[in-house]
């Protein structure tokens, strides 16, 4: 299937910004990546914030094709922990260099690509904590503050980009998520 030019657009798109970083990145080079005229991307994106927004979007959008809120509803808490990391461990392993230009460079965002970037940040922050009070509800989690566990889960997927993109950790996701479920939901303990 022939892709189309918003999609080869938005491929450049990762690949220039990831190695550029977004302020070092012209739109120039995408369009010459892309095999298109400069011109070309301003049809389809009215500025170069626009694009990078885009681009996290649908990013985003794969991200969250395996994490279809209303069947993870039925879902037991443990098992949507475990889709929800090994999602997130396929997509930094998939998309190394975006998962790189986010949590690496992301000092060189303006304020206004940090705030929209922040708000995507919230949102899937908001849907781990409906988890953690769903699963009080149901009474298969104790009773905690969820803010603080929202924190613990947050920070245990996101400390796992830099191994994964920036050391090579080759690991099976289905395996790191299923290991990292196990130690967030059982304990260290023997």
């Amino acid at each position: 299937m022939k892709k189309g030019k918003r999609e080869l657009i938005l491929e450049a798109a990762v690949h220039v910004f990831s190695s550029k970083g977004y302020h070092n990145a012209r739109m120039e080079e995408i369009a010459a990546v892309a095999g298109i005229g400069k011109g070309t991307i301003y049809e389809y994106f009215p500025s170069k914030l626009q694009l990078f927004q885009d681009m996290l979007n649908k990013s985003l959008q794969v991200y969250y094709q395996n994490v279809n809120p209303e069947e993870m509803k039925q879902l037991p808490v443990e098992q949507r922990l475990r889709i929800i990391f090994e999602t997130h461990i396929k997509f930094c392993r998939d998309n190394k260099e975006l998962t790189r230009l986010v949590f690496w460079d992301s000092d060189v965002f303006d304020q206004e690509l940090r705030e929209w970037i922040y708000t995507q940040r919230q949102e899937k922050e908001e849907r781990v904590v409906e988890i953690i009070e769903e699963g009080m509800a149901r009474g298969e989690l104790r009773e905690l503050d969820p803010m603080l566990v929202k924190v613990l889960l947050t920070g245990s997927v996101a400390a796992m980009w830099a191994p994964i993109t920036l050391d090579g950790w080759e690991i099976a996701p289905e395996v790191l998520a299923r290991d990292v479920t196990d130690i967030l939901m059982n304990g260290l303990k023997k």
